[in-house]
């Protein structure tokens, strides 16, 4: 980061200060929505499994906890199964936005940002380069003010959806 283009003007350090803002409030509630499939596995692995549980959650890769949350709903034990219509259909979208929502935090966690352009007035950029084998993807993003309230627009509706997931999980669970 070059902070000294930018270091005297007092809109560009607003912005930056504003940008960091955003990042702490998106990776706590990225944090959040994790919590609630921990809580589903700590539920469903019941309480003399509390330990061993959060073992097995600190292991896993969030793609992989995802995948398993998907495994442990579909398996209709110890959930019983939910009786209302679109439910599943509903819970296979909600997991499809986890995913997506997985893959952005990646992205803005091991990007770059270049400050540069808050000497102009323009937002910060997020630049990412991904090697897969012989081939490199690139992609970058303005996060203004407007993005990132975007951002954490999607995330919030995504939270509200996964909460109701998961109050409905608590609804049907079925002591073993």
């Amino acid at each position: 980061m070059t902070r000294n283009r930018w270091e005297d003007d007092p809109a560009a350090i607003a912005e930056a200060e504003r940008f960091y803002s955003f990042v702490g409030q998106y990776v706590i509630s990225f944090q959040w929505l994790e919590g609630q499939i921990d809580q589903m596995f700590l539920l469903a692995r019941g309480h003399d499994e509390w330990n061993e549980t959060h073992h097995w959650l600190a292991g896993l890769r969030n793609v992989d906890k995802i995948n398993a949350f998907r495994d442990l709903v579909q398996a209709d034990e110890p959930f019983d199964r939910i009786q209302i219509d679109g439910w599943y259909e509903h819970f296979e979208q909600v997991v499809d936005r986890l995913h997506t929502e997985r893959k952005r935090r990646n992205g803005i966690l091991h990007s770059q940002f270049l400050f540069d352009f808050l000497a102009i007035g323009q937002p910060i950029m997020r630049s990412d380069v991904h090697r897969r084998g012989h081939d490199v993807d690139f992609t970058q993003e303005d996060l203004s003010q407007a993005r990132c309230d975007e951002i954490m627009g999607e995330l919030a509706r995504l939270a509200v959806d996964l909460n109701f997931v998961c109050v409905q999980l608590r609804h049907v669970y079925r002591l073993s």
